[in-house]
């Protein structure tokens, strides 16, 4: 068994959790990887937590555009003007 293999276990939990429960945060210290390369037996949940990563991502991407799409259409809505009638008087 690899002697980083604790390390790597550790690593993926984390990632994990953060995406079980994507409005957590991580922990907000920099993220340094344990030394050495992920070992063999981890290579194919890493595989998985990456895919799912970017899965994520590209939620957020998505996400973020049709904000900015909302924002820019908010943005086209004229300021009211304090010297304009607001009502028309139809009947007076």
């Amino acid at each position: 068994m690899p002697d980083n293999l604790t390390e790597w276990l550790a690593v993926l939990e984390q990632f994990e959790r953060a995406l079980d429960a994507a409005d957590e945060t991580m922990d907000p210290r920099a993220f340094e990887p344990p030394s050495g390369p992920i070992p063999d037996e981890l290579r194919a949940r890493a595989e998985a937590v990456l895919t799912r990563q970017q899965l994520m991502i590209s939620g957020l991407t998505a996400s973020r555009a049709h904000v900015a799409r909302e924002i820019a259409a908010l943005r086209r809505v004229p300021s009211g003007r304090d010297d304009v009638p607001i009502y028309l008087d139809v009947e007076g």
